[in-house]
């Protein structure tokens, strides 16, 4: 069976193509912002998604309390892992700063003070002018204490309920078709099928490769069932098993029960809810309706 860390490294390496950010653990602590109004707008504002691709393997005992520093103070997450839920109101600088809640030397500067508790550095990466929805994929190094972090615009108007995404991390061109309608994935791109689904139904997917000949084959193919509830980003990588010519996917499926934009955030944080809603807790992100899959799918 292939570790998810395994597959997690050979992700990192195919992402070393795109831009990424990430940053060590850090000792100095997350500002605390002072109340009131702001005397400009924040850099960035969108509704931002946090999940672990792989989360990192914590000594016994050992906990991670983790926030996203805002231009309001830090907001409370914890990210799943493949798994979109959790969507906060996202009102701060491009570069999103991740803390966690860590132990720090007493300000005070007393010999034999005992630490305080702060928020230290963790994670960074930056959010895009136009991403109105954002969603961070965070990667813990395998034997290091550093994180990396992916960033993916998933704003609705152009990544609809209904819609299907393939993210391509192999070194292949990859031939899709659902419905009949072909698209192509090009290798580290993110292609979006042409088919958006208007209602529940089973939908023949099919992906393909070109072999050293020139001959085309099928690496994947089976029914799926879909409706306009659900919109689905289908990574796709070659088997890192030496003995395998197949390839690995993951599905990251969100529901639109799960769905939450800066409209609806900023209606929950200032108590406009929709009738029948229920206001969360302060601290804790309401958690969004969302699915993963892991497929493996083998060549011919």
């Amino acid at each position: 069976m292939v570790s998810h860390a395994f597959l997690a490294a050979i992700l990192l390496a195919a992402f070393s193509l795109a831009p990424v950010l990430g940053a060590d653990p850090g000792t100095k602590p997350a500002t605390k912002k002072a109340g009131g109004a702001r005397s400009a707008p924040s850099e960035r504002t969108c509704a931002l998604t946090i999940t672990w691709w792989t989360a990192p393997t914590l000594a016994e005992g050992e906990s991670l309390e983790l926030g996203v520093q805002t231009d309001h103070g830090v907001t409370l997450i914890g990210p799943g892992t493949m798994n979109m839920s959790g969507t906060i109101l996202y009102e701060g600088p491009a570069q999103v700063a991740i803390v966690r809640r860590s132990l720090a030397p007493n300000p005070n500067g007393k010999p034999g003070a005992a630490p305080v508790e702060a928020w230290l550095p963790f994670a960074t990466f930056a959010v895009g002018e136009n991403d109105q929805e954002a969603l961070a994929l965070l990667f813990a190094v395998e034997g290091t204490n550093k994180v990396m972090a992916r960033t993916f615009n998933i704003n609705v108007d152009t990544f609809p309920f209904g819609g299907f995404e393939v993210l391509n991390l192999s070194k292949s061109r990859l031939l899709c078709s659902m419905a009949g309608k072909v698209f192509y994935a090009e290798p580290t791109k993110r292609a979006r099928s042409p088919v958006v689904i208007q209602r529940r139904e089973v939908v023949n997917f099919y992906m393909g490769v070109t072999d050293a000949n020139g001959a085309q084959k099928i690496i994947y193919r089976a029914p799926l069932i879909l409706n306009e509830k659900l919109r689905r980003l289908y990574f796709v990588q070659e088997s890192p098993v030496e003995s395998s010519k197949g390839f690995v996917s993951h599905t990251l499926i969100q529901h639109v029960m799960g769905h939450e934009t800066v409209a609806s955030l900023k209606a929950k944080a200032a108590g406009d809810l929709p009738d029948g809603a229920k206001k969360t807790g302060d601290d804790t992100p309401k958690p969004a309706e969302s699915k993963s899959e892991v497929v493996k799918t083998v060549g011919a």
